[in-house]
């Protein structure tokens, strides 16, 4: 399908959903799907972000308006819910989630805390809830750490808030591998550059990028590491040792847009959870016709121009070689973290 003709049919889209926040704020399923809540404001928790299937279990962070450095005395609690929504158990973290994954060899949850600076990370066992505390050295890239992806026994961390030079420029690692030791500290190895050559994902032609931004990180269905440099409005995908594609390609987002968490669909069957952030509310978006393999966004939204009006934030399918993000679901506040559930 041609980019204008995806760009149309987001435009179209994303209007019907902004005329109709004037009136509701529930939101709005495009056609083809349905929405529901998953789970409502958590009493004495507030800012749900980063989502984790764990099995029969789905694990939420709230990041409770703390500070993203972690100073000030951030808590984060790490809550366990049935896959209908229940609560099971609450753990409180110090610092600010930003990062919830599940490691499938260690059999552990990890929770990293303050992406912007004074990382730490909690691991936590699901099956009795124990936690033990990791502290991070000093940091190549001067900030935090973001988000993480578990790949043939390694582990990757996209290296957020960097300091940058007097020109601008990231001059650290944008993705580092992490080793854990024995001590309860962890040590991080450069693995991308903040300043890669890469190929455009559609046309081929190169460019040096420099990632002032990054921060969401997922692992694609073909083994890639897929990295959101937000601020800079493209996803830049790290390909596996072996693909005949380009060591490192760019997707520029149409119109700039910033996005947060992608999730993968893995199943013909199941759902896919969204962390309204600013709603306090989890919604759970449903489909009698996933496509396997397909790739959702929570997007920020666009702001108007002097041509065009607002896109209000949405989670949508990804169009890896338009950069459209295509809407499922309109009219949300703030979405950040998706997971998909498959059944």
């Amino acid at each position: 399908m041609a980019i204008f003709a995806l760009g149309f049919a987001l435009s179209s889209q994303v209007s019907f959903g902004a005329d109709a926040a004037a009136g509701s704020m529930a939101p709005i399923p495009t056609t083809g799907f349905t929405v529901s809540t998953f789970a409502g404001p958590l009493a004495g928790s507030s800012q749900p972000d980063s989502i984790a299937a764990v099995g029969a279990t789905v694990w939420v962070g709230y990041g409770n308006t703390g500070a993203p450095d972690g100073t000030g005395g951030a808590k984060s609690q790490i809550v366990e819910y049935s896959t209908s929504g229940s609560v099971m158990r609450v753990l409180t973290v110090a610092g600010h989630n930003d990062g919830l994954r599940y490691d499938p060899v260690r059999k552990k949850l990890w929770a990293l805390q303050n992406e912007d600076a004074n990382a730490n990370l909690v691991l936590i066992d699901p099956s009795s809830g124990a936690t033990e505390l990791i502290t991070f050295g000093k940091p190549p890239h001067g900030g935090g750490y973001d988000d993480i992806v578990f790949k043939e026994g390694n582990t990757y961390l996209s290296a957020s808030n960097p300091t940058l030079d007097k020109n601008g420029n990231n001059t650290g690692p944008a993705i580092v591998r992490a080793v854990l030791r024995q001590n309860h500290t962890v040590d991080v190895y450069p693995v991308m550059s903040g300043q890669p050559e890469a190929a455009n994902f559609t046309f081929g032609t190169l460019t040096r990028l420099n990632l002032t931004d990054p921060d969401s990180m997922v692992l694609t269905p073909w083994g890639d590491l897929l990295l959101d440099d937000q601020g800079e409005g493209q996803l830049v995908l790290l390909r596996a040792s072996g693909s005949n594609e380009p060591p490192i390609q760019v997707i520029p987002l149409q119109g700039g847009m910033q996005i947060d968490d992608t999730a993968f669909v893995t199943s013909n069957r199941g759902f896919l959870l969204i962390a309204d952030r600013n709603s306090n509310t989890i919604y759970k978006l449903s489909s009698n016709a996933w496509q396997v393999g397909a790739a959702f966004s929570a997007s920020t939204g666009v702001a108007a121009t002097s041509t065009t009006p607002a896109v209000p934030a949405y989670v949508g399918q990804i169009d890896f070689h338009s950069g459209v993000v295509l809407p499922a679901v309109t009219n949300l506040t703030s979405p950040h973290g998706l997971a998909f559930v498959g059944e």
